[in-house]
């Protein structure tokens, strides 16, 4: 394809998707550091203040706050291994949809079972992530938003591949001096160079925020990637929702059972672990993490019998091969904590910079547009 019609594209699809890219680079900058934002406005729902007390037993923990809250349901907790992190207890939501199997958490303190305050924040970033996905239309209209920010990232794929077309000229003779722009140069000749420039270094970055991005938007693109993985894609159970009244059913004690033979196993190597309550049954399934995991969703599995005592699953992320990591960790590799802070810190600044392209972007096509009309 002639270079002129790639600059035609370029163009035409910088201007057309350029002002949903910026909504969706900005909210993606905003979400690159939630987790530790939300941690550090709300220290007084994640840390406690050791005391020289005795924890309370998982039991009465669980007991203390079925008595203060007792028209909920338990239906989870989570718990850490330090001594100064509270429990989060998960209680059923209202309804039958999947409100209600996410459930509420509550912020408990594992000494004297307070219950602490909520979080300040999560409605703000719940917010900016509909922003993110799906331009945070509503009802029917939702997919309508999901598709915009679906061809909006297709189309950052063709500009990126466009640009490196465009300006493969100047990689090619001058690659190290591709990555740099001067500021001595004025005017349009500046914002071009440095339009290209900061985009040489966050194209890897797009490329895979871009590929990631797309496993949320369309069905055919997931089941591609499974099947290029050689990955079984797992498909979620459905578990009914039961209505359970009364303390002794919800069995306090065999939860308590299972978090003892859980430790018991793993000993002190875990930095959290959670589980649903079961419906019925002694099996539980556990996932946690280890004292320094690879990233926040490097979880473990560990299933057990209480009836038995014994361990009938353990599944460690660090034993999984290559393929089935990378595709448990879309999300973190969405965001660039796959490869640490370092990878967060990078995604964060290029999704921020995509603001800076798309305003430069506009600056250039209006001055060239101009630069045709003094011409005619």
């Amino acid at each position: 394809m002639h270079k002129k019609i790639w600059f035609k594209i370029h163009w035409f699809l910088g201007i057309t998707a350029g002002i949903i890219l910026l909504i969706v680079g900005t909210t993606g900058a905003i979400l690159s550091f939630e987790k530790e934002i939300l941690k550090t406005i709300n220290s007084d729902s994640y840390v406690v203040q050791v005391t020289g007390e005795n924890r309370l037993s998982n039991e009465e923990l669980l007991e203390k706050f079925q008595t203060k809250m007792p028209g909920n349901k338990i239906q989870g907790i989570t718990f850490f291994n330090d001594e100064s992190a509270s429990v989060i207890i998960n209680v059923q939501g209202a309804g039958n949809g999947r409100a209600a199997r996410k459930g509420i958490d509550y912020f408990v303190n594992p000494y004297n079972g307070e219950i602490l305050p909520g979080i300040v924040g999560k409605d703000f970033f719940g917010f900016v992530l509909r922003l993110h996905r799906w331009l945070a239309l509503p009802g029917d209209a939702r997919e309508i938003g999901k598709q915009t920010v679906a061809i909006s990232t297709i189309s950052l794929i063709i500009l990126i591949i466009s640009a490196i077309i465009i300006y493969w000229g100047r990689i090619k003779h001058a690659f190290f001096k591709s990555f740099t722009f001067k500021f001595k140069h004025k005017g349009r000749a500046f914002l071009s160079t440095m339009h290209s420039a900061i985009g040489m270094w966050v194209i890897p970055l797009y490329l895979l925020a871009s590929l990631t991005g797309l496993y949320w938007s369309y069905d055919w693109y997931r089941d591609g990637l499974y099947a290029i993985s050689g990955v079984e894609k797992k498909e979620r159970k459905k578990v009914p929702m039961q209505k359970v009244s009364g303390q002794a059913q919800l069995g306090f004690d065999s939860h308590a059972k299972a978090i003892t033979i859980f430790k018991d196993y793993v000993k002190d190597d875990y930095s959290s672990a959670s589980f649903r309550f079961p419906n019925g049954g002694s099996f539980y399934s556990f996932r946690y993490f280890d004292k320094e995991p690879a990233h926040y969703r490097a979880s473990n599995l560990l299933e057990l019998d209480i009836n038995t005592q014994k361990i009938i699953k353990v599944e460690k992320y660090e034993d999984k091969p290559l393929n089935e990591k990378l595709m448990g960790s879309i999300l973190p590799l969405h965001t660039g904590e796959y490869f640490g802070v370092i990878g967060q810190t990078a995604m964060f600044i290029a999704a921020a910079l995509m603001s800076l392209f798309t305003i430069t972007g506009f600056m250039l096509y209006f001055n060239r547009k101009n630069k045709k009309k003094k011409r005619v």
